[in-house]
């Protein structure tokens, strides 16, 4: 791997992306030269139901840092999504 490369084949880099598409659709993450956009809540509990598909999926096989990481993933997804919906 070329080191331009990005990295892969990190499960908590993955849950990083898919999180960072619900924290987008909130409206908490700025992409340079991407127009401003209004929350959208929908989408971002869209991305909430991705991620606790993908832990029921997984079960018992993921190593306790990478269950951490995803618990922290959703648990403030969800909280950010109940904030917007307020």
């Amino acid at each position: 791997m070329s080191p331009a490369s990005p990295p892969g084949g990190d499960f908590r880099l993955f849950l990083q992306k898919i999180a960072m598409q619900g924290f987008y659709a909130l409206g908490m993450i700025e992409i340079p030269g991407a127009p401003q956009q209004e929350p959208n809540v929908d989408m971002a509990r869209s991305v909430v139901d991705d991620l606790v598909m993908l832990r029921e999926k997984c079960g018992d096989n993921l190593e306790e840092g990478e269950r951490l990481t995803l618990d922290k993933y959703i648990s403030d997804l969800q909280f950010q999504v109940l904030e917007r919906s307020k």
